[in-house]
């Protein structure tokens, strides 16, 4: 069935309207995006919505990506609205999902369904899992370029001569690529797919070195928390958040996903289950921050029918982004703080976990304990915030007493 373009661009902004977008961003998809769709698919003889003219237009805006003539967040724009054109003919209806363009190292039908299959076995944070899909995809790139169809003919030969070549172009993202791997290949060998033998090629000689971070002080985070205007609904949403990240040290990932119906607010507890390791963790909920949140859902949080806790302030009200929205949250309030903060310094969202592990620490909790409250896999993962406790560390130090020195003191 044809339909001309305009009425089905129509149809589109009419959805987004329905789906609670402002006046100002309907406005600005029909002059900045559909406004040169529809110019471009007139001087190419059309008025209907053709597929192949929609797609054309868009490998002539790539072009002017490449030529710097456009940005890449217009490119993505104007990509955003074709995409949602072609779900509104299709399907009648734009579903509530980001229009990502995915993995640019594409693989044949068989390769994609491993891969898939892969990631659907994993009980992974989305993050963690983008890393996964990203990785191995390149891994799966390279073994297609070198002839491989299938497993079959895949030797360990292969994934050494693929290590070489993944060295010469990553400079320190090694070990993330010997995770993915490990992981896939594993899976592979599970499920009876590659023989034996390719996991030795893998091994590693040492154990990888851990940068190990900086977290705040209690002061630090007080001043933080104390930049807050709780008077406003973003206040109140923000205030709810920092208590929560700062008294039970919830990864960023569990917050976002935080669910209203997680809360047993007659036990004071939060029971999730952890998005990265697919573990259940029930944490007990101090008093400030459950009044906090209490006060958020009540007084500022957006009308909603989402089961999520905690949402955009901007329509459509969906839950807040994986991990930047809440990183952006941080940096805020603590441009406005008297805290040094450098790019890279680990000043993070996550340095509030790393902050609640330290002072527990600091207060004698049980390395044991600790690794339950941050809901660990492993204890190994709870021994990096041994190195920040630097008062019980200065205790190990020893003195200079029964060693010789020779010549001059030592000068400091």
């Amino acid at each position: 069935m044809q339909i001309s373009l305009e009425q089905l661009i129509e149809c589109v902004l009419e959805e987004l309207k329905k789906k609670g977008l402002t006046s100002e961003s309907i406005k600005s998809y029909s002059e900045s995006a559909y406004s040169p769709l529809i110019k471009y698919c007139a001087r190419n003889g059309t008025t209907y919505y053709e597929p192949t003219v929609l797609n054309e237009f868009l490998n002539y805006q790539k072009k002017r990506l490449e030529n710097n003539e456009i940005s890449e967040r217009y490119f993505r724009k104007l990509r955003r609205a074709v995409l949602m054109a072609y779900d509104q003919y299709q399907n009648g209806a734009i579903p509530d999902r980001r229009y990502d363009p995915g993995s640019k190292y594409k693989t044949n039908e068989y390769f994609s369904l491993w891969l898939k299959q892969f990631l659907d076995a994993q009980h992974l944070g989305v993050r963690t899992l983008g890393n996964l899909r990203s990785g191995i995809s390149i891994f799966l790139h390279y073994l297609e370029n070198a002839g491989h169809t299938d497993f079959s003919t895949v030797s360990p030969e292969d994934v050494k001569k693929y290590l070489l070549f993944a060295a010469e172009r990553n400079n320190g993202g090694m070990p993330n690529i010997l995770y993915a791997l490990r992981l896939f290949l594993d899976y592979l060998e599970s499920n009876s797919c590659i023989p034996q033998g390719f996991l030795p090629v893998l091994s590693k000689a040492v154990r990888k070195s851990r940068k190990v971070l900086p977290c705040f002080s209690r002061k630090e985070v007080e001043e933080i928390i104390g930049q807050i205007d709780t008077n406003t609904k973003q206040g109140k949403r923000d205030y709810a958040i920092l208590l929560l990240a700062a008294h039970t040290g919830l990864r960023s990932t569990d917050i976002t996903h935080l669910r209203l119906s997680d809360i047993n607010w007659l036990n004071d507890s939060i029971h999730v289950v952890q998005n990265k390791t697919g573990q259940p963790l029930i944490l007990p909920l101090e008093a400030n921050t459950g009044n906090a949140i209490a006060k958020y859902i009540l007084e500022a949080r957006p009308e909603s029918t989402s089961e999520y806790v905690f949402l955009r302030l901007l329509a459509p009200h969906q839950k807040l982004a994986e991990c930047t929205s809440l990183n952006n949250i941080l940096k805020k309030y603590l441009k406005s703080t008297s805290i040094s903060h450098q790019p890279g310094d680990g000043k993070s969202f996550h340095s509030l976990r790393r902050s609640m592990g330290t002072w527990m620490l600091e207060s004698g909790v049980p390395l044991t304990t600790i690794s339950q409250v941050l809901g660990h896999k492993r204890q190994d993962s709870t021994k990096q915030y041994l190195s920040m406790d630097y008062k019980r560390l200065a205790e190990c130090a020893l003195d200079f007493q029964g060693i010789p020195v020779r010549g001059e003191s030592i000068r400091w």
